[in-house]
């Protein structure tokens, strides 16, 4: 049986602080309003990370209220379309560490903070609410920077255990496309499918592919000129950033990557347990202060669009 969550912002302050004070971890989800093609909502992001706090809660903390913050309604760099409402890097930043403050008042002795958007700028921005709980004693977790790292370097076994629910003559296709398929298309379709089924339009089944991506030439220089230099990690971030600025250039722009008519919640199941024990590993190492909290990816990337002002607009 799921947990429902207990939203800390609607208790008088005595009761929230007092539940926190058991030590049981608090939930910061932290997702845009952001078009999600023809057949997600708006708030997808948001109803993935709650549905996705409920099953890490019952994993690791089965006996246990779901101490929920709610959402902070905002991300950078979010997918242009109807709808979609953008929030600049420094603003996001703050609002998260003024969040990470807050928790921290109300006597939080541990924080999660949960995302479903792949921004890596927004990704920085949560890790800096991240941080600010690290230096004042509070153990805090972002697990989402797993999905990143696996979207930058992907673990072979890790991309077979994800495609394991997928018809095994798609499977290989499946495979092949999902680090590039990571917005709105078979995977997180899929997962809406099984966390949240009531807000997809049954429009999914009949959505044509993604077209082809071409990736950025430039960023694919780059990537390659970091590579001789010895630098893997940048070269592998630079790649992954070539591969969202060539869909970005799609047009028309559908909206969504990969295949979405091939969803089911079956994939969505499968792929969402698989995250599911990834973030529950991360979790249970950093709140029991067992190993330093991953580093974001694309760190650099803050430095290199002077905190956000180059980022163009709706990239994702």
């Amino acid at each position: 049986m799921l947990p429902e969550p207990v939203r800390l912002a609607d208790l008088p302050h005595r009761d929230a602080a007092r539940l926190l004070d058991s030590g049981v971890p608090a939930w910061v989800c932290v997702n845009p309003v952001e078009y999600h093609g023809p057949h997600l909502s708006l708030h997808n992001d948001r109803l993935v990370s709650e549905g996705l706090c409920r099953h890490l809660h019952a994993r690791l903390w089965p006996s246990e209220p779901l101490l929920l913050c709610d959402d902070l309604e905002v991300g950078v760099e979010p997918v242009p379309g109807p709808g979609t409402r953008a929030v600049p890097f420094a603003t996001v930043r703050t609002l998260v560490v003024d969040a990470a403050r807050a928790i921290h008042a109300l006597g939080a002795r541990r924080v999660v903070f949960m995302t479903f958007h792949g921004a890596p700028l927004h990704n920085l921005a949560i890790h800096a609410g991240v941080e600010w709980l690290t230096a004042h004693g509070i153990p805090a977790v972002a697990p989402f920077h797993r999905l990143m790292d696996q979207l930058v370097e992907p673990s072979e076994a890790l991309l077979d255990r994800a495609v394991a629910a997928v018809r095994p003559e798609r499977r290989a296709i499946a495979r092949a496309e999902l680090p590039h398929d990571y917005h709105a298309g078979t995977f997180e379709t899929s997962l809406a499918l099984w966390l949240a089924p009531a807000s997809v339009s049954p429009v999914y089944r009949e959505l044509p592919d993604c077209p082809e991506i071409q990736p950025d030439g430039a960023l694919l220089r780059a990537s390659a000129i970091a590579a001789a230099l010895g630098r893997r990690r940048v070269s592998a971030e630079l790649r992954l950033a070539a591969w969202g600025v060539g869909w970005q250039k799609l047009r028309p722009f559908p909206g969504y990557t990969g295949r979405p008519s091939w969803a089911t919640a079956e994939i969505g199941e499968s792929f969402g347990r698989l995250l599911i024990d990834e973030y529950a590993r991360a979790a249970t190492e950093v709140l029991a202060g067992r190993s330093p909290h991953p580093p974001a990816v694309m760190s650099w990337l803050a430095w290199a669009t002077l905190g956000g002002r180059l980022a163009p607009a709706g990239a994702k």
